[in-house]
């Protein structure tokens, strides 16, 4: 009888399992569903159906649709492509894939819409005009544009290469932005005028007055390379207005202002600063700067390291400051706390004082011995 019991347990065991493993093995012949979703709608190339104008195939795209930009009809002589449904946007090869504006005077690319991607292309070629862009993102009467994803393309001989208005929780990242030699016009590299922007991983070379400039609150400004201002008297590398923002991993380059906070508060950590006449400012204009850090940045080459004006509480803690002909200097703003900073200049005597407006002083207690290892871009590439 115990027997029987027993036998009677395994086989209903036996039948519980099979009925497991049967339905998972038929569920591994199912066909798997695409990855994406929508259709995908081509320009250029050779299939049949194809279109040759980027814009008729944005016109035709719904949301959720992906339009692809073949390289062998390249380039593409448009202006003033609007997106105005949630599309992927994607040329067949950055390098290759381009859409020339004509000298247009308004943006190459309007984006009115949310949740758009646009990657892979060349933009090139609008008028020198300041109020021109290679995309221009914005609100549509008033509604906010959420999600675009800006990534992995190359502006060249824009006047403004990406500007957002009213925009939130865009990703701008992987993008090459340059000057085109001599004309020396891309005035704005990134401007961001909302909120919640990343700002990401983008080379800018050679802007004329901004590399990245921000005037909202809530943005992440990472490991971009910001190089050579054409404009010696009033260039910036990053330009923060009105901003609650992070400046993290960035490396700056021969800028009058290289890094510069203009009433808010910032985190700015991990720089690479260096060849500028001001390296770090923070400048209270009309909302008083209160408690930003300044931590584990490298200040070098620079005729002013870091400076503050009206400024309270700002903590500056483990920088270095390297071969600048001042260090440091702050002006009408009291309570600064100096930690551990290493100062080239410091005489390895006591306290370093940092001198401020009309014979104040404050003072960097322990001094570190040797400089820090930054890491990351701000650390040097080997």
């Amino acid at each position: 009888m115990m027997l029987f019991r027993k036998g009677l347990v395994i086989l209903t065991i036996l039948l519980f399992v099979g009925t497991c493993i049967i339905p998972a093995i038929a569920q591994e012949t199912k066909e798997t569903l695409p990855t994406s979703r929508g259709s995908w709608l081509y320009v250029g190339g050779s299939g049949p159906g194809n279109y040759s104008i980027i814009q008729d195939a944005v016109d035709n795209a719904s949301d959720g649709d992906t339009v692809f930009v073949y390289n062998d009809s390249s380039p593409y002589y448009e202006n003033m492509i609007v997106i105005n449904t949630s599309i992927n946007l994607i040329g067949e090869n950055k390098n290759t894939t381009i859409i020339d504006g004509s000298g247009w005077s308004f943006s190459i690319i309007q984006v009115i819409a949310s949740d758009v991607k646009i990657s892979g292309f060349t933009i090139q070629n609008n008028s020198l005009d300041t109020r021109c862009t290679g995309i221009l993102i914005r609100d549509p009467g008033g509604k906010i544009v959420r999600n675009t994803n800006i990534s992995d393309n190359i502006f060249i001989d824009t006047a403004n290469a990406i500007m957002e208005i009213k925009t939130r929780h865009s990703l701008i990242s992987k993008n090459l932005i340059q000057s085109g030699g001599f004309h020396n016009n891309t005035v704005f590299g990134i401007s961001s005028a909302f909120a919640s922007s990343t700002i990401k991983d983008n080379i800018i070379l050679n802007p004329r007055f901004i590399g990245i400039d921000t005037q909202f609150t809530h943005c992440l400004i990472e490991g971009n390379i910001i190089q050579n201002g054409s404009q010696p008297a009033s260039s910036f590398g990053i330009n923060q207005r009105v901003c609650w923002n992070k400046i993290i991993d960035n490396e700056i380059t021969n800028f009058m202002f290289a890094l510069t906070v203009e009433d808010g508060f910032a985190v700015i950590s991990q720089n690479n600063i260096s060849d500028a006449k001001n390296g770090i400012t923070i400048d209270s204009m009309q909302v008083p700067t209160l408690f930003s850090l300044i931590t584990r940045n490298s200040i070098s080459n620079c005729e002013h390291g870091l400076t503050l004006s009206k400024t309270y509480g700002t903590f500056i803690k483990e920088n270095n400051f390297i071969h600048n002909n001042i260090s440091a200097m702050f002006y009408r703003g009291i309570g600064h706390f100096w930690i551990r900073n290493y100062w080239d200049d410091w005489d390895g005597q006591g306290p370093m004082v940092i001198k401020g407006y009309k014979g104040l002083v404050e003072f960097d207690w322990h001094p570190a011995l040797q400089p820090y290892d930054i890491g990351g871009i701000a650390g040097g590439k080997e």
